[in-house]
């Protein structure tokens, strides 16, 4: 159970991932916090055992210690996508997005479908690649349409790219699936306030 614990990823808000699909309707539970555990610097020698670990220093904010932990981990399982996701991650939140999209490539190459590597080399690739990230949007939104964020975020590089109509569905489908995402919708392309049906029209 603990390998299947989630500690955040940039696709959710949050951290690293060990063991579990992120960015599905509902938010996987964080790990709880015991102190007992959390200090476990020697950790196991299993893949298992060392993603927990990484995991686990992650969550303390020592992102160089996780950082070795994971590559030990790739190091005995070259196709550990949770590892390289977590690589990935780590990359991304120092921007260093050449080597974060690289490591979200190898957890891609071992799971093509994994949402969470597809969602962050999206946001990695925003700025230099918009095209491209509007691309694997649409993959994502096509591997769970539910995802809500991958629909905003769509919206948004379509608004900047000149193609309204789209941009206005994508936006349309995000607040359809979180209502709370409407703030971060430009004006122009939020749905209508309605009129209060008590108010008789006047003559």
């Amino acid at each position: 159970m603990s390998t299947r614990q989630i500690f955040g990823s940039l696709a959710c808000g949050a951290v690293l991932l060990a063991g579990v699909t992120a960015c599905s309707e509902k938010p996987a539970e964080k790990p709880r916090n015991n102190a007992g555990n959390s200090d476990k610097t020697n950790g196991g020698t299993t893949p298992a055992e060392l993603l927990k670990l990484g995991v686990e220093q992650g969550q303390a904010g020592n992102f160089d210690a996780a950082k070795a932990t994971f590559e030990k981990v790739v190091a005995a399982e070259a196709d550990n996508k949770f590892a390289w996701f977590n690589l990935g991650y780590i990359a991304q939140s120092r921007n260093q997005a050449d080597e974060a999209v690289g490591n979200y490539d190898k957890a891609l190459a071992a799971d093509a479908n994994y949402r969470p590597a597809l969602y962050n080399k999206a946001i990695a690739l925003e700025g230099k690649a918009p095209a491209t990230s509007m691309e694997i949007y649409r993959r994502v939104v096509s591997i769970d349409d539910k995802s809500s964020t991958a629909y905003l975020r769509l919206g948004l590089l379509l608004s900047q790219s000149g193609d309204d109509a789209a941009a206005r569905d994508a936006f349309k489908a995000a607040i359809r699936l979180d209502k709370e995402l409407t703030s971060a919708v430009p004006a122009k392309y939020r749905p209508a306030a309605k009129a209060s049906p008590s108010t008789p029209a006047g003559r």
